[in-house]
C-alpha cells in the first residue's frame, strides 16, 4: 500500500497543489496496475485509473479519518474499476484452454534472444486469465494475493465481511491454481503450454507488439526455477507476484491536472 502521511493529506485537503500532486503521483501507478489486472485492456485501465484519481482528489474534504487514507482511497478506486468491469467472467476457462492449444507450436524451441518476448507474453497471458474469474473473485485475488493485503484490510476496501472476502479469495485461488497447474509451463514444467511455443501466434494476432513492449527483462527462466521450488499451493500467487509493475503510456498525472483545471474553471 502507498504510504501517504496524515500531514500530506491535511495539506492537500487545505488546497496545497503540491500536496495534491504528491498524492496523485503516489497512487497513479498502483491504481493503474490494479485496473490493468482487473480490466486487461490498457486504455480501459488508464481511463479507470485516471477517473479514480480524480474522484479521490475531488473528495478529499469528505475524508474523515475513520479509516486509513490508503484504505479510503482504494475503496474509491476499486468502486470505479468495478464500474468498468463486467460482473461475469469475460472468458470461460474451457475457452481459454482451447485458445492456448490452438496457438501453440509444439515444435518451437526457446531462443535466448527472444527472452523479453517470452516475459511479455507471460504477463499478457496472466492478465487475460484473470478475466476467467468473476469480478468479485478477481478483485479478491488482486487485493489478497497480488497486493498481499490481509483479509481484514481487503474486506474493508470492498466493503464485505472478512469471511466473505476469504471465501472469494479461496475460490479464485482454486480456479486459477487448477488451470495453471494443468496448462501453464511457468507454474508446472510438465504442463504443455510454454511461452516460446505461443510467440508466433501471439505476434500474428497482434497481442505482442515488438516495438511497444511493457517489460524490459527476460527473466522467465529464473521465475520458473523459483516457482518450481515452491509447494503447489504457493505457485499461483508467486507467479502473479512476480509480474512487474507497469507504467501507463499515458501521462495520467498530467491528465488529472488538466481535468482538475477544467473543473475549477467550470
Amino acid at each position: 500500500m502507498v504510504d501517504i502521511t496524515p500531514a500530506l493529506v491535511a495539506r492537500a485537503t487545505a488546497g496545497d497543489a503540491d500536496a495534491v500532486t504528491d498524492i496523485v503521483r503516489a497512487l497513479e501507478r498502483p491504481f493503474y496496475n490494479v485496473a490493468l489486472r482487473m480490466l486487461s485492456n490498457r486504455q480501459d485501465a488508464e481511463d479507470a485509473a485516471q477517473e479514480a484519481l480524480i474522484r479521490v482528489v475531488t473528495r478529499l474534504a469528505q475524508y474523515r479519518g475513520d479509516a486509513a487514507f490508503s484504505t479510503w482511497a482504494w475503496r474509491i478506486a476499486i468502486r470505479r474499476i468495478l464500474d468498468a468491469s463486467t460482473a461475469r467472467p469475460r472468458y470461460s476457462f474451457e475457452d481459454y484452454a482451447a485458445d492456448l492449444a490452438d496457438g501453440r507450436d509444439d515444435s518451437a524451441t526457446a531462443r535466448p534472444e527472444d527472452a523479453v518476448l517470452y516475459r511479455e507474453l507471460k504477463v499478457i497471458c496472466s492478465r487475460a486469465l484473470l478475466q476467467c474469474l468473476d469480478a468479485d473473485q478477481r478483485v479478491a485475488f488482486v487485493l489478497g494475493d497480488v497486493l498481499e493485503l490481509d483479509s481484514t484490510a481487503a474486506a474493508e476496501i470492498v466493503e464485505v465481511d472478512p469471511a466473505t472476502f476469504r471465501k472469494r479469495l479461496s475460490r479464485a485461488r482454486a480456479a486459477l491454481g487448477g488451470f495453471l497447474m494443468q496448462h501453464c509451463g511457468v507454474v508446472n514444467e510438465a504442463a504443455p503450454c510454454a511461452c516460446h511455443r505461443r510467440i508466433p501466434r501471439a505476434i500474428t494476432l497482434g497481442r505482442i507488439d515488438r516495438d511497444a513492449l511493457d517489460v524490459t527483462d527476460g527473466d522467465l527462466v529464473q521465475i520458473r526455477q523459483r516457482i518450481a521450488a515452491l509447494p503447489e499451493a504457493e505457485r499461483v500467487r508467486a507467479s502473479y507476484r512476480g509480474d512487474p509493475e507497469l507504467s501507463s503510456r499515458r501521462d495520467i498525472v498530467a491528465a488529472v491536472h488538466a481535468m482538475l483545471g477544467r473543473l475549477t474553471v467550470n
